[in-house]
């Protein structure tokens, strides 16, 4: 602004001297507005060219602002954008954390039942183990008993070979004698 009003204000004076020149003025006013008029020129130049200067420096300027609200753009959409990719993040980690909650209570209520069952295993290894001692013991009673009845039926299997009718004898009175004494 203030360099078009001393622009202005040059051409005016520009124009004065011009005026004054025309006029029929003496001669020494004549050479003393011509050395003016001359300087008064390059004065309007020189501002000529620094007025186009600031203008060139205003559209570097103008470029600049553009460029740099363009940069803003584009730094406000990506940020946009990491806002989204952080929301949808923090989304991510909740449920993450709700599927890790849900582990740990199954892997708790896993080692619960594993805990269990070793308890229950523990105690039906031990029935086990008395059964077949029990088994054992059993058997060994039932082999004593045979070995009792093998031996005791030697003799009555001997005294059948030898004396056949009068084992079948002893036999139907020994039955006799239960059935009386049941009836």
């Amino acid at each position: 602004m203030n360099l078009r009003k001393a622009a202005t204000t040059l051409l005016y004076l520009l124009i004065y001297l011009l005026v004054l020149v025309g006029c029929d003025r003496s001669a020494k006013q004549r050479d003393k507005a011509i050395p003016e008029t001359t300087e008064t020129k390059a004065e309007l130049e020189e501002i000529k060219a620094v007025l186009e200067q600031t203008r060139s420096e205003r559209d570097k300027l103008k470029e600049s602002m553009a460029e740099s609200a363009d940069v803003l753009e584009d730094t406000r959409l990506k940020l946009t954008n990491m806002m989204q990719i952080q929301e949808d993040l923090e989304l991510q980690v909740v449920e993450l954390t709700k599927q890790r909650d849900t582990a740990v209570n199954k892997l708790q209520d896993t080692q619960a039942m594993i805990t269990t069952l070793r308890s229950q295993l523990g105690e039906k290894t031990t029935e086990i183990q008395k059964l077949t001692q029990w088994n054992s013991e059993w058997q060994a009673v039932v082999q004593e008993l045979q070995s009792q009845i093998e031996q005791a039926a030697e003799p009555i299997v001997e005294q059948v070979i030898e004396e056949p009718n009068e084992v079948q004898d002893e036999q139907i009175q020994e039955e006799e004698v239960i059935d009386e004494n049941n009836v």
